[in-house]
């Protein structure tokens, strides 16, 4: 029987979920969309990206928390919302998780702009194989990577990617500052002052559902957390228990810091450097917006704060980024979609249902989200549709985690003052989807 960790030292030694989960976020949100939200408003929008980043952990955290005390996974704690219900071979589950399901659509499309932006650095890097070779490449090598990989080989690979990427990605932000580009307190101040250029709306709000944690993420975690072991041992002993959620919480937080290592420099390098490239800002001002060519547009920040030759350092480094985000986010497919067939009675489980399933998932989501690819090929257009879909989801969520931590014994659940918190970003995240529904009533 394994200890749930007392110190803090002892927590920080079992971290893991929150290393896949960084892989999975710190992608096509920091590395495409929160640059591209600093060239087209510059520093305004700053307290915004802050926002999406630290105000989705806490549901995070308190989704976990309920995950660790009763061993479910996310889906079965989702199936006892109150509501419309189905039974099917057995299964009972509730219309809110229907309604996620169809959420897995636009979350593969997603891939697909994840799986082109992936392409289009490995075409930059050797163009005698043309993007839609390097798609079919990708979405193959992510396949046999999670077919033959476990999660302790997962966790690895993307711990070295993620600390390489952070790495490099602080040591641009301060070379940054040695050049004509270097940001001063002026601007982090206009940053923070909390307007917002409307005209952006869109870009906003895609980056509101695909920087920090976004409900897929929020969805994913919990899988990780008990592949991890974080549930393993909780039993009837209360402190074992709050043991188990502090190293979970330790964990959420871990996720946080890298997060914002790995997004805050490329938003500073967006607002800083692309958004003084005349060119990128007449297409992010106009209707071309869509067809912006992701990586050539992007490589500037590096080239113009380093020179020439740091083009390839950033190809180089978005490749690798983007594909562990490919990697990173196929493999909570392969998990939260086992889930949904087997939780709504699609699947009839056995002995070795979950991990078949797995497999076979791991080989469908890269075949579906190239085809995505290859039926519209243009990457920002697949990123923002499953952004946008992230941010609408993130209510329903929410109003999960609320309902689901005042199911627990009183002993285990969280404090007033975060429960007040998750009530004060409901509103947030109901207040973003009614812009969404409104900015898509514009276009019609």
């Amino acid at each position: 029987m394994q200890e749930a960790p007392k110190t803090f030292l002892e927590r920080i030694k079992f971290i893991g979920p929150s290393v896949i989960v960084t892989g999975s976020v710190v992608g096509s949100g920091s590395i495409v969309m929160t640059p591209l939200l600093g060239a087209a408003a510059g520093f305004l929008l700053l307290w915004w990206l802050l926002l999406s980043m630290w105000s989705k952990p806490i549901i995070q955290a308190e989704i976990s928390r309920y995950i660790v005390v009763t061993k479910k996974t996310f889906l079965e704690a989702f199936a006892d919302m109150p509501g419309f219900k189905t039974t099917i071979q057995g299964k009972t589950t509730s219309w809110l998780v229907w309604f996620m399901f169809i959420g897995v659509i636009p979350s593969i499309a997603g891939m697909g702009g994840l799986a082109g932006a992936v392409a289009e650095a490995g075409n930059t890097m050797f163009p005698l194989l043309s993007t839609e070779i390097w798609v079919a490449i990708s979405c193959l090598l992510t396949w046999l990577l999670l077919y033959f990989g476990s999660y302790k080989s997962l966790e690895r690979t993307l711990l070295v990617m993620v600390l390489f990427f952070s790495f490099m990605t602080m040591i641009i932000a301060f070379a940054m500052q040695s050049t004509e580009y270097q940001v001063n307190l002026d601007q982090i101040s206009q940053g923070l002052s909390f307007s917002f250029p409307t005209e952006y709306l869109p870009l906003a709000l895609a980056v509101f559902g695909f920087t920090g944690i976004s409900y897929g993420e929020i969805m994913a975690y919990t899988y990780w957390c008990l592949e991890k072991g974080y549930a393993d041992n909780t039993g009837q002993d209360v402190e074992e228990t709050k043991h188990w959620i502090k190293t979970m919480q330790t964990d959420v937080w871990v996720t946080v810091f890298f997060i914002t290592l790995g997004t805050l420099p490329f938003f500073f390098l967006g607002a800083g450097v692309l958004n003084n490239v005349p060119e990128l800002q007449e297409s992010l001002a106009t209707s071309s917006f869509w067809d912006v060519d992701v990586i050539s547009s992007l490589q500037n920040m590096f080239s113009l704060v380093l020179g020439g030759w740091a083009k390839w350092l950033f190809i180089v480094l978005a490749f690798f980024v983007l594909f562990s985000t490919l990697l990173s986010g196929t493999a909570a497919f392969t998990r939260t979609i086992s889930d949904y067939l087997i939780s709504m009675g699609l699947v009839k489980e056995k002995t070795d249902t979950r991990q078949m399933l797995i497999k076979l998932v791991a080989f469908v989501i890269p075949f579906l989200s190239g085809l995505f690819y290859f039926i519209l090929p243009n990457p920002i257009t697949l990123l923002l549709i499953a952004g946008i879909w992230a941010a609408m989801g993130l209510p329903i969520v929410n109003i999960g985690a609320l309902y689901l931590v005042n199911k627990l014994d009183p002993a285990l659940q969280p404090k007033l003052i975060t429960k007040v918190i998750l009530w004060v970003s409901l509103f947030l995240q109901l207040s973003l989807a009614a812009l969404i529904v409104y900015d898509i009533s514009l276009s019609f």
